[in-house]
Formats: structure tokens, C-alpha cells, sequence
């Protein structure tokens, strides 16, 4: 059986020694860039690689792009090939933050062309509450060779994004905190607010009150009240830079909503032009 959105802990532990697995530990903390090797090496899912959301999953920052632009595929695809994904294999990624980080992984994955990917539904936590052991020996990985069929129809750029707000078909929306997408304030970046016509969504509303994501029901039920006759297709996700936004995509298509489109740069890329417009509470 593939995975392709979410798996259990039990799931995975019935595949621990499973030589077609591949995990990845995507521990991030946005506001110290030490910790998730820290927390890595400290003690990690056994057969876990760490895979760094700053360096591994994004390329260089510029003037003019959000904080996370997409990594080099022919980089990123090399990265996979050491760490010994090919195309049967099932790629499995966790972190400690819902899912929030390791979201990240998989829509990157998804974008290469690899379906057979899935993020560890209440992360290593849920490991550890089974009663499993981490472990602090780093995995020794035979190398394979990934080849990628990146699909630009996945993302949209900021062009796109401008005119979206003039478009009553087609919508975004925001997977940032509240406070920060009414402007009230932003503990990330120096200008306040939101893009017009932008909708929130903060992606917490895709979990529940343990740290697992709602069922697919009450995530359809969720997404049927924002849309509304909006077709997926014509969903934008967004957040600060492009890395939230993917929990956003991830819970849409647990709960059956297919085509949804990321816009990479989200608000860090949006503010790097004062010309483009900004909505805040009053």
C-alpha cells in the first residue's frame, strides 16, 4: 500500500524496517536555524535522514523573491538520489509542529513527480507515544537515482497573484496566524497585513486539538465553507514564505480538493515591492 498524503504512526511502525521507506526528519524553528540538526542528532526516528528546510528545501533568497524560493532541481534531485529515493519508493516526513514544516517536503516532492510521499500524521511525537525508541545513530543510506518531472503547473508567481485579486473565480488563501494576516503583528517580517482579497486560513484550523489532522470529512466541510463554488483548481495557497502555505495543500487534498496552486514567494516576496498593494484590520 503507497501513502500519498498523511501516514499513522502505526502505519509506519508496521514499516519501520520496510527497505522501500525512506523517512526524513524536517524539524524546523524559524527563529533559530541551529535547531532542528540540534534536535536531529539529540534523538531522531531510526533509518531518519535530516533534511534542512533552509538549505535543502530552497534556494538563495534575492531582492526581489520571498525567503524560501524553490530549490535547483537538478540540486534537489541529486539530494534525493543520495539519500536513496527512486521511483518506488515511499518517502515518509515528519517534524514536531503539526506538520507544518514536513509539509514542505512533500509538496516539493509532489512538484519532482514523486507521489508516493506522505507526512507522519502527529509527528514524532506520535512515534514516541507508542512506545518506540529514537535513536542518535545516523543512517547509513545506499544511494539510488532519482529522476524528476518537475510540473510548473503546481505553482504560480507573483505576477499571477496581482491579478488574482480582480478574478471572482479564483481566490487565495493565507495559511498564516491571524494576527498576522490582520496586520495587528508579524514576529517575521517588517510590513503588516495581507494581500487583498486574500482569505485566512491559519493552518491550525487543519488540526485537531491533539495535533492531528482532522479527518478528511471535516476538512471537506472546512474547505466547502471557505471556497464555496470555487473550483480547487483555482485555489492559491500562501503564507509568509511559501512554506505553511503547503500544510494548506496538504490538508485540501486529504479532504479530496485536487489542483490547488502554490505561490512560492507568499508575503515575503509580496512586500519586496512597495507599489503592491496591502490590506489590514481596521
Amino acid at each position: 500500500m503507497s501513502y500519498k498524503t498523511i501516514i499513522s504512526a502505526k502505519n509506519l511502525i508496521e514499516n519501520i524496517n520496510n527497505p522501500n521507506y525512506r523517512l526524513f526528519d524536517c524539524r524546523c524553528d524559524i527563529k533559530d536555524t541551529a535547531y532542528g540538526l540540534e534536535a536531529y542528532n539529540e534523538g531522531h526516528i531510526p533509518g531518519a535522514i535530516f533534511v534542512d528546510i533552509d538549505n535543502d528545501l530552497a534556494s538563495e533568497k534575492t531582492p526581489t523573491s520571498g525567503r524560501h524560493p524553490l530549490p535547483n532541481i537538478e540540486v534537489i534531485a541529486n539530494k534525493l538520489s543520495k539519500w536513496g529515493v527512486s521511483a518506488d519508493t515511499q518517502a515518509v516526513i515528519y517534524d514536531d509542529a503539526g506538520g507544518a514544516f514536513a509539509s514542505r517536503m512533500w509538496w516539493i516532492m509532489r512538484w519532482l513527480g514523486h507521489d508516493n510521499v506522505a507526512v507522519l500524521d502527529g509527528g514524532i511525537g506520535s512515534f514516541i507515544s507508542m512506545g518506540h525508541k529514537l535513536t542518535s545513530d545516523h543512517s547509513q543510506i545506499v544511494p539510488s537515482h532519482f529522476i524528476p518531472s518537475a510540473s510548473d503547473e503546481m505553482h504560480v508567481d507573483v505576477e499571477e497573484v496581482e491579478n488574482v485579486q480582480y478574478q471572482l473565480d479564483r481566490v487565495l488563501i493565507d495559511a498564516r496566524s491571524k494576527e498576522r494576516y490582520l496586520g495587528i503583528k508579524d514576529p517575521v517580517d517588517n510590513v503588516y497585513g495581507h494581500v487583498p482579497g486574500a482569505i485566512s486560513s491559519p493552518l491550525g484550523l487543519n488540526l485537531d486539538k491533539n495535533g492531528f489532522f482532522r479527518s478528511s470529512e471535516e476538512l471537506k466541510l472546512h474547505f466547502s465553507k471557505l471556497l464555496g463554488e470555487i473550483k480547487p483548481e483555482n485555489v492559491i495557497s500562501m503564507c509568509g514564505s511559501g512554506i505553511t502555505a503547503c500544510h494548506n495543500l496538504l490538508a485540501m487534498e486529504i479532504a479530496g480538493f485536487k489542483g490547488a496552486k502554490l505561490y512560492v514567494g507568499s508575503w515575503s516576496e509580496w512586500i519586496t515591492n512597495p507599489s503592491r498593494p496591502i490590506a489590514k484590520s481596521d
